[in-house]
Parts: C-alpha cells; structure tokens; sequence
C-alpha cells in the first residue's frame, strides 16, 4: 500500500523542528514575531539544548532569520524572496519531471489520482489542513520518486517555505478557488501519463507563475498592512 510510510524514531530536535515549523506554517507565529528560547522552553517542557538546534535548522530552512543581539524572528517575505522561491520550485520540479516521466508506471499514476479525488473531497468538506497536507503529498511524491538526495533536500526547505506562503495567500484572499489546485494537479498528471516532459514543463511553469502571483499579491498586502 502506497499510502503508508516506515515509522521512524523522531529525536526531541525534530519535534521541536516540526512543532515550530508548523506553528509558523499555519499562523500561529506570523511574520516578523520575535521567538524567544525561554517562551519555547516553558511551552514544550524541554531544555534549551534542543530548543537552539532547532532554531538553526528552521533558519536553514528560511522560516526564521536571527538578528544579531536582537534575537530570532518568523521571516517576512519580500517579493523578490517570493519570485526566487518559485522560479527554484519550477527548476526543481522539471528536473524531477526529466527524471521521472518515463519512469512511472500506471500504479504511479493511479496513486497521483487518488490524492487528486481525496484533495477534491477534502475541499468539499471545508477540511483546509487536510487539503493542504494532500497538496504537499502530492508534490512530495513526485519529488522522491526521483531518488535524488539533493533534489529531495532542496525541495524540502524551499516547501517549508512555499507552505508559509500559501497561508499568508489564504489571510490575503480568504475566497481563494482552493479547486485551482485540483485542475493543477489533474494536468500534470495528464501530461505525465502521456510521458510528454515538456508538457509537464509547461504545466510547472503556468502554475508556478501563477501561485507566484497570488503570493505577490498576499506579501504586498501585508507590507502594505504594516506601514499603514
């Protein structure tokens, strides 16, 4: 069964990692709030050890940026940062796409299919984290099926970063077509059924070009918001 993965022993650091990532991910830290080592201490019940390792790899990641003898803050996003993340996600993803498009095979499809039908679902259901985690399943599939450390490495900071993002799109346009994504994804899998890489290019590009938009148009609000 494709939906299943091994279970893996998960040190403190990274749940530390994952409880702050997601916190900044879905809003409850916003950009630009300061993160402190005591406030994190008290909240999770660990010491500081674990606290400090996880604040380097989220500002590997780009979700924090430490200020010299200021602290530590969620990233607020400039629209150039917005253009470079999403022209980085185009190259990444047509590099998987040359990598991958002769290669999956028709049960690769169907499972591709199936996140399309559940993504569907889910946003019928008003179920918005679900949707979101069927998105990034969906891309993240596609992306390991490669079997390219790097590729895969790379793909995993600029996502935590991608994923801040969209939320900061869903605060901007809270009327977002969320069905978007759904015929995104439906003609990339198209494209690739019919082995057609360029298609899939073409596919990658159109949607990168347009999310890109969208998060422009979220991260000027904000700035906008800010210095009003």
């Amino acid at each position: 069964m494709k939906n299943l993965s091994p279970v893996r022993a998960i040190s403190l650091r990274e749940q530390v990692v994952e409880q702050i990532r997601i916190a900044i991910i879905e809003g409850q830290l916003k950009p630009g709030d300061r993160i402190t080592e005591k406030a994190l201490t008290d909240q999770l019940n660990v010491s500081r050890t674990p606290i400090r390792e996880a604040l380097i790899l989220l500002e590997r990641e780009g979700l924090i940026v430490t200020v010299p003898y200021h602290g530590n803050f969620v990233r607020n996003f400039t629209v150039d940062d917005v253009s470079a993340i999403f022209s980085m996600r185009t190259t990444l993803e047509n590099f998987a796409a040359q990598l991958n498009y002769a290669k999956f095979a028709d049960d690769d499809h169907a499972y591709l299919q199936d996140l399309i039908d559940t993504q569907r679902a889910y946003i019928s259901k008003g179920d918005f984290k679900q949707v979101r985690s069927t998105d990034v399943a969906f891309h993240r599939y596609i992306i390991n099926f490669a079997n390219h450390p790097l590729l895969i490495k790379n793909w995993a900071e600029i996502g935590a970063q991608i994923a801040a993002l969209l939320y900061l799109r869903a605060e901007a346009i809270p009327d977002y077509d969320e069905f978007l994504a759904v015929k995104d994804h439906q003609s990339i899998v198209d494209a690739y059924k019919k082995r057609d890489v360029e298609a899939v290019f073409s596919a990658n590009k159109r949607i990168n070009e347009r999310v890109a938009g969208e998060c422009l148009y979220a991260v000027k609000t904000l700035l906008e918001d800010e210095t009003s």
